[in-house]
């Protein structure tokens, strides 16, 4: 069993359709000719309208468009840079400080051997241990063994 119904039929005199739809063509062929003129008339007007309109609107279009490229555009292109600026994320700190912090106390442990050093072999009635003292003193220290042994 089908849910659908049926269509009912309807039996239609083939002869009565075909004259209705001639008295419709012929309706339309006359409404045609009575409206064909005004539709004619109202294209032309409505094509002078639109020359009207798009003369009119020219000038107004170019104006607005100078008006963007030469206030609006520069403001908006400073707003979205400024923008960009705010929104990005500020540049990584390095960890220079450790290094440098090390490199420096280096440097100063450095420089205070150094100082030390110079300080120490430039003071008169203390022993020196310069290379060449030391070199020196051996040497006159074996000729005092070798004068005292013979």
């Amino acid at each position: 069993m089908s849910l659908r119904k049926k269509m009912p039929q309807v039996n239609i005199d083939s002869a009565r359709l075909q004259d209705v739809q001639e008295r419709v063509a012929e309706g339309a062929r006359q409404a045609a000719q009575r409206v064909g003129p005004t539709t004619r008339q109202g294209q032309k007007m409505a094509a002078k309208q639109m020359k009207n309109a798009r003369h009119w609107s020219a000038p107004r279009i170019d104006q607005a468009g100078h008006y963007i490229e030469q206030e609006v555009g520069p403001r908006v292109g400073a707003l979205l840079h400024r923008t960009a600026d705010r929104v990005e994320p500020g540049t990584p700190k390095r960890r220079r400080g450790i290094a440098a912090a090390l490199l420096v106390v280096g440097g100063a442990v450095g420089a205070a051997g150094a100082i030390a050093t110079r300080r120490a072999t430039s003071r008169p009635g203390e022993e020196t241990t310069s290379p060449e003292h030391l070199s020196s003193a051996s040497d006159n220290s074996d000729s005092d063994r070798a004068h005292s042994n013979s």
